[in-house]
């Protein structure tokens, strides 16, 4: 800086002072000649300053045509002073080289001078007071050192200088440094470009060809110094791209668009053989490595204006494609505007691939953002839809609408929607303002016909129906506001639409049937198989829309659906349908469930496939329960105990019941449905035990038997009898659903345990359980890496996720499980809290075998414990806070009798601290307990990686020890002095004898525990009696104290809540007025706790690592 400094004070002119001041204009450029100029400046030198001077001063914008004209005009008069001296002097002038030095000095002094403003100013000056004087000094010398001049001395001086600027410290002179090479680079481009002539060239007879020989060996020469220049310009460009200001990173991406012009091409191409040739790879080679840069930067640049940058200037290409489409999907709205307009402007329909058409519509059709839902319908009509000549079944066709049904029905009613609005005045719609930019009057009236013309079902030029042609149709009948006019020309009549619609099933069941086609392989089998599904779909749905109400029509519609689903050989996939559109053309669901009564009936009485006996069962089965449950997923709650509905039964047990263990299994799915719509008495007799049976049946399927456990669960929820579970006639192979649940948790197939966590998480935030070993395989399960790993390998649909067994929908289920139900009460908090110990027992059998200590990142100990003592720690706050403001609240409600119950409240507590002081144990002690407890009785047969993770976090564990309970100190001291007796791993004992120091100070336990068995073994029945003693004697002076204060309101309630407070589960031990408690009676006090508790104070683990 100090040297761009001295530069700028150094220069003999006064108008880089006058930059560096306000800046001011004249209305008019003063007027010179080229003449006056020649002949008062004394020296090349002063022309150039004079030519920058006044061109800073102009008034006029900087556009390419006025910098070009005033870089022409510099080099005319700089030639012309040359040559007027060179005519008067005796001697032949100065030499080429000391002109074009001249030259290169002055210039480069002059973008010294401008630096150096920028260099001065304040770094917290505004850039208004000298942008535009330092914008035309540098502007002006590009175009004439690159272009007018046509010095390679010039060009690589004003280059290098350039290029030295980059290493500056100062952000804004690396940003006019990377603009300035960016002008150099576009003018050099665009010099290389072949001059383009209206005229013929025709070769002279006489030396026409040498003069064209030396003007292209000319052309050569210069080819190759600017090859070399832009390939300096590219090299210094590269790393300014991840600079670590964003603004200088933005300047050196527009530095960088001239590379990928037109000019960039004539150059890459032509550059000749020789060494020009190799300039010309190196430059293709080093144009490649800026667009790989570019495309990182649309990619990761945490600055969204650069990648909308990069997403609008980059060159689009087939490699490129792949990533402006990806940021359609990119958080910032400007970027997504900016990929939206690319593809517009720069890639055709046919450059696109299916996927990536569907891709694009998908996100950019967004009705979360209304800008790029704008930005897309833009892309869709005015260059997709143009380019298929307004044709919308051709274009549907490019978009596949048998694959791809929910992407092409939103394009297909943006279409509809531009069609009937775009030749409106005013529009609330931004889409149909951008696209009407695009459109004159006649591609408007050709839009319009095109879309909204007339079309049928029923094609009059023999032409069969074609799924895009079907699908138009239905979307234009739901989208229609004038439905009655739309339908009667889509469909003349339902008895055709119903004729068509068989025959198209018909020719599918023929083609069902015929074993093989010559003429088609596998892949087109199955194309024209989901082709004919799609189209007699689409008929179906058209159904919907149409007028049902007419009596004939209706009836004639039902037997039509009847008539199909009673044929076995009707396809599956219309079953759905068909009965969808049914249910909606009866008056009444008692209707409804009459008329599938008889279709299950007529099932059962259908010979007309060609299977054998085996298979037409199978058949049968399959269809009574695809058409059960869909009756039973959409019929209302009111015809619980419908006599039509209970009759159904008779036809869903033979599949319960099938030897086929794929159809019991979706038998069971179905009696689980129909187990909703049952009476509870019914449900207890009949189809818990029934259920109960499969879940717990060691012979039967697993996958059967997780459809029987979810069947239950969904049943307990709705009935509290369902889990009261017990063994009645001394069956001991019977076994708890609770069993149950705990054997399917550690299923070593992974769907069949994600189901059972998916349940057990439903039943333990319903509270109907409590069961930290339960607890400790759901974080198992929620740790477990391997689940989403599966997922990640596998191209897994949006709706597969949604479904029930799928690892990333439990994965979001149980991220909101925990916090939730540690705050639901404090019995699933203490449950959190004491998963500790089974889930590192969990954790040590499923590293049995496993020697690697990799084998942690699986089940990563560590933050198990941690987000157990958060979540534990979260609850309890979240309760001190809703505590705290219950209790401000009653303050402020009970303020009028605060004075009057002084001297009672302080009597209480007085009474209260004399008694006993209540001690919480943190969340942190207690873990630690645990993991001491594990490392003293199952160290020795535990992996020594493991036991080493454990004490890690033991060593590393934050505990208090003067606000902690002595009597829980000394346990988890006993526990440690084990533990370290009990491995020989050196690691493992440096951790361990870090907290045993920690410890120092606490008393042993086990000296407490002899004072105490002395005195229980004196006499143990005494000390009994005489606890029932005093028991009683409690009761009787609380009931006593209670009828003197029971007027009390206030003490009523103080004593409630200090109750509360003593009947926490987590309170220490070591509290207790007796000193005779021991651990036996610790444990069953935890196991007797009540329901009414308060959160305990604990300390957060975030010291584990």
């Amino acid at each position: 800086l100090l040297q761009l400094v001295r530069r700028y004070y150094s220069l003999p002119l006064h108008y880089l002072l006058y930059s560096s001041t306000t800046m001011t204009t004249f209305s008019e450029p003063p007027p010179s000649s080229a003449d006056d100029v020649v002949d008062t400046c004394q020296s090349v030198s002063e022309i150039i300053y004079t030519h920058f001077d006044t061109y800073q001063r102009c008034d006029n914008n900087s556009t390419k045509k006025n910098v070009s004209r005033a870089a022409e005009a510099l080099h005319h008069d700089v030639l012309s002073f040359v040559l007027s001296h060179k005519n008067t002097d005796d001697d032949d002038g100065m030499a080429e080289e000391e002109i074009s030095e001249e030259v290169a000095e002055a210039v480069t002094r002059c973008m010294d001078g401008a630096m150096g403003v920028i260099a001065a100013s304040a770094s917290g000056s505004k850039k208004d007071v000298w942008a535009e004087s330092v914008e035309s000094v540098m502007t002006i010398a590009a175009a004439y050192a690159t272009n007018a001049a046509k010095d390679e001395v010039v060009a690589r001086a004003v280059i290098n200088r350039a290029i030295e600027y980059l290493l500056v410290e100062k952000d804004t002179i690396r940003i006019e440094s990377c603009n300035m090479l960016g002008w150099c680079a576009k003018h050099l481009m665009d010099s290389s470009k072949p001059a383009a002539s209206i005229l013929k060239k025709k070769g002279s007879k006489h030396g026409g060809g040498n003069a064209a020989n030396t003007k292209r060996a000319n052309d050569t020469a210069a080819a190759g110094w600017k090859l070399e220049c832009l390939h300096d310009i590219g090299n210094v460009l590269q790393p300014r791209l991840t600079d670590k200001i964003a603004k200088v990173r933005n300047a050196a991406i527009l530095a960088c668009v001239p590379f990928f012009s037109e000019g960039a091409k004539v150059l890459v191409v032509g550059g000749g053989g020789g060494d020009d040739a190799a300039d010309s790879k190196d430059l293709e080679t080093m144009i490649n490595s800026i667009q790989n840069i570019l495309m990182w930067i649309m990619t990761n640049d945490s600055s969204a204006p650069n990648r909308a940058l990069v997403a609008q200037i980059g060159r689009v290409s087939e490699e490129t494609i792949p990533y402006v489409i990806e940021r359609v999907k990119d958080v910032d709205v400007k970027v997504r505007e900016a990929a939206l307009d690319s593809l517009r402007e720069n890639v055709n329909l046919d450059d696109l691939t299916e996927d990536q058409r569907v891709e694009i519509l998908r996100y950019g059709l967004t009705k979360r953002c209304q800008s790029t839902h704008a930005k897309a319908v833009e892309l869709l009509c005015a260059n997709w839809l143009k380019s298929s000549k307004f044709d919308p079944i051709v274009l549907l066709d490019s978009l596949n609408p048998v694959l791809n049904e929910s992407v092409c029905e939103l394009a297909t009613e943006v279409i509809i929607n531009m069609a009937t609005k775009i030749d409106c005045d005013n529009s609330d719609d931004v889409g149909v303002e951008l696209v009407r930019k695009h459109f004159g009057g006649p591609e408007v009236r050709t839009f319009q016909q095109q879309i909204l013309k007339k079309r049928s079902i029923i094609q009059n030029d023999e032409s069969e129906l074609s799924p895009s042609l079907a699908f138009f149709l239905r979307v234009k009948c739901n989208a229609a506001t004038n439905k009655v006019e739309t339908i009667s020309d889509v469909i003349n009549d339902i008895p055709t639409l119903c004729n068509l619609l068989n025959s198209h099933v018909d020719k599918l069941i023929e083609f069902n049937k015929a074993e093989d086609e010559e003429d088609m392989d596998e892949d087109e089998r199955d194309e024209f198989e989901d082709a004919q599904n799609f189209i007699c779909l689409q008929l179906i749905h058209m159904a919907n829309t149409s007028e049902l109400q007419e009596e004939g029509s209706r009836r004639h519609f039902i037997s039509i659906m009847r008539s199909m689903l009673s044929r076995l050989a009707t396809p599956d996939d219309l079953v759905d349908a068909c009965v969808k559109t049914m249910a909606l053309a009866h008056d009444a669901e008692s209707h409804f469930l009459q008329t599938i009564s008889e279709i299950l009936v007529d099932i059962e009485d259908d010979n007309s496939t060609d299977h054998d006996e085996k298979a037409i069962v199978v058949v049968r089965q399959m269809r009574t329960i695809s058409i059960l449950s869909f009756v039973l997923e959409n019929i209302g709650g009111k015809m619980v105990g419908n006599p039509i509905l209970a009759s159904t039964l008779q036809h869903l047990l033979p599949a319960v019941t099938s030897k086929n263990a794929i159809i019991r299994e979706h038998g069971v799915i179905c009696l689980s449905k129909f187990c909703l719509l049952s009476e509870e008495d019914k449900i207890m007799d009949e189809f818990k035990p029934l259920l109960m049976q499969i879940a717990g049946s060691v012979e039967e399927r697993v996958e059967v038997r997780a459809q029987a456990m979810l069947a239950l669960c969904d049943l307990s929820l709705l009935h509290k009898n369902m889990l009261q579970l017990s063994d009645e006639g001394g069956n001991d192979e019977s076994a708890t659903f609770k069993e149950l649940l705990l054997e399917m948790l550690g299923h070593p197939k992974q769907g069949i345990a994600v189901i059972a966590a998916e349940v057990a998480a439903k039943l333990l935030l319903a509270g109907c359980l409590h069961d930290p070993t339960i607890i400790a395989w759901l974080l198992v399960i929620y740790f477990d890496a391997s689940l989403t790993e599966v997922e990640e390998n596998e191209d897994v649909d949006g709706s597969e996720v949604k479904k029930v067994g799928s690892p990333v929908r439990l994965q979001q289920l149980l991220s909101i499980f925990f916090p939730t139900y540690s705050m639901s009460s404090l019995d699933a908090n203490d449950a959190i809290m004491a998963s500790v110990g089974p889930l590192l027992a969990i954790v040590n059998g499923k590293l049995e075998g496993k020697k690697q200590a990799k084998a942690l990142n699986q089940w990563p100990i560590a933050k198990m414990v941690e987000y157990i003592c958060y979540n534990v720690d979260l609850a309890d706050k979240n309760k001190k806070e809703e505590s705290a403001d219950g209790t401000e609240q009653s303050q402020v409600d009970d303020s009028s009798q605060v004075k009057e119950e002084v001297e009672g409240d302080n009597q209480v507590k007085e009474i209260i601290e004399d008694e006993e002081t209540v001690i919480e144990a943190s969340s942190t002690l207690l873990a630690s307990i645990d993991i001491a407890e594990f490392l003293a009785e199952e160290g020795a047969s535990a992996p020594t990686y493991y036991n080493r993770a454990l004490a890690k976090m033991l060593g590393s564990a934050s505990i208090d020890v003067d606000a902690e309970d002595t009597t829980l100190l000394s346990r988890l001291k006993s526990h440690i002095a084990e533990a370290e007796y009990s491995t020989d791993d050196g690691p493992t004992v440096n951790q361990i004898k870090k907290m045993l120091t920690v410890l120092a100070d606490v008393a042993d336990f086990e000296e407490d525990e002899r004072s105490y068995s002395s005195e229980d073994t004196s006499g143990e029945h005494d000390d009994e009696e005489e606890e029932v003693q005093e028991e009683k004697l409690d009761e009787e002076s609380v009931a006593t104290e209670k009828e003197d204060l029971s007027g009390d309101e206030s003490f009523t309630t103080a004593t409630f809540e200090e109750n509360i407070e003593k009947e926490n589960v987590r309170l220490s031990m070591g509290s207790m007025k007796s000193p005779r408690l021991s651990m036996t009676s610790m444990k069953s006090a935890i196991e007797h706790e009540s329901e009414e508790e308060t959160p305990s104070k604990r300390v957060s683990l975030g010291a584990i690592n």
